[in-house]
């Protein structure tokens, strides 16, 4: 795709994605807003004892910047969502998607719950790993190693996941027994996480930074996701988990069926990474990391459907988004969204498995 026509869609998201910004209303609980903006203001806070203090470097950046806190860390989070949503378009067209159906991944991924709720809550490192996914994933794709390691031993400085798409793609490389490939992606994860692993202990034995009551450093007692999971009744736990893919929790099984070999294969790989992230961190929101992989597998589900079908099913996902992400107070209540996109989501199953259907992947 022509590098303006990228930049046109690029456009069009920051647009989208400012005015819900704009309209989301600040969150009404305790947030890490203080720990980000302390950082983002001294640079290093000695005793910091929390484990934001450790992912430091949208904070550093933005506090270079001229403006208020609020407008600095929303448009960080509008232009990263948008950045990840063309960033997955690029990568669907690397794994050979026709261009409608890349256009879908990457509007399924820029409304989804995790972008949308980071407009509501920008004061965190999400935004970025959402675009660092597919951006290492497209380089070392297109055989771009070191751009990859580069990216990824930045990025850790903001937050560990970086490092988790060179692990991932090691990992693909080796199920396909690219074995010299497989180990220089390795070497190339491991180079990222050492520059993590040097980063925190100088934090802690220079300035005696600490992880706090965080649980997510306690693997023998549940992690993050036992605490919890204790938090949360029955009912809670199952609405929090199915709010973060919605109708996708459908069509991503469906398009997998459809899905050139290199991205079911990275879906796969990618499990027992989403499983460890999921124990150490809040389940609902550490596996939006991964809709670099779910959000094109639900976009070859769409591009099999009628095409008045798969509007309706995208915008009645993104409307339930706007409410369980975005928060929006004047959208009504997500269930009748969410109700109406699982309800097409069906129907495009149905679709995708006819004989007549187009195939959505080039052989």
């Amino acid at each position: 795709m022509k590098p303006a026509t990228l930049a046109g869609l690029c456009v069009a998201f920051v647009l989208a994605l400012g005015a819900i910004a704009w309209l989301s209303q600040p969150p009404d609980r305790v947030t890490d807003r203080d720990v980000y903006e302390r950082t983002a203001r001294f640079g290093v806070v000695p005793d910091c004892n929390d484990l934001h203090c450790f992912r430091a470097l949208v904070a550093w950046t933005l506090g270079r910047l001229p403006g208020s806190s609020t407008a600095k860390w929303h448009s960080y989070a509008v232009l990263c969502n948008a950045a990840a949503a063309v960033m997955v378009l690029q990568l669907c067209l690397t794994f050979g998607f026709k261009p409608r159906a890349a256009l879908l991944a990457s509007m399924v991924s820029a409304l989804g719950f995790g972008s949308l709720y980071t407009l509501h809550d920008p004061y965190t490192s999400d935004p970025l790993m959402y675009f660092v996914g597919p951006f290492i994933t497209n380089e070392l794709l297109r055989a771009r190693v070191a751009v990859a390691a580069i990216v990824a031993m930045v990025c850790v400085l903001a937050k560990e996941f970086a490092a988790a798409p060179l692990y991932v793609f090691s990992m693909y490389q080796a199920v396909e027994r690219r074995w010299p490939e497989a180990v220089k992606t390795f070497a190339a994860a491991n180079a990222a996480f050492i520059v993590w692993a040097i980063f925190q202990l100088t934090m802690m034995i220079r300035f005696n930074y600490g992880y706090g009551g965080t649980t997510s450093t306690r693997f023998l007692s549940g992690g993050g996701i036992g605490p919890w999971l204790q938090e949360q009744s029955v009912r809670g736990v199952v609405s929090a988990m199915f709010n973060e893919f919605g109708a996708l929790y459908i069509l991503a099984p469906i398009g997998f069926v459809f899905a050139p070999a290199p991205l079911r294969r990275l879906t796969l790989v990618a499990g027992p990474v989403a499983l460890v992230l999921c124990y150490v961190q809040q389940p609902d929101r550490a596996l939006w990391n991964f809709h670099y992989l779910v959000s094109p597998l639900g976009a070859l589900a769409l591009d099999r459907a009628a095409a008045p079908l798969a509007v309706l099913t995208l915008s009645a996902f993104a409307f339930a988004n706007l409410r369980v992400g975005a928060q929006l107070a004047m959208v009504p209540a997500a269930r009748f969204a969410l109700g109406l996109s699982v309800a097409c989501a069906i129907a495009v199953a149905v679709q995708a498995f006819r004989p007549a259907a187009t195939p959505a992947r080039t052989a």
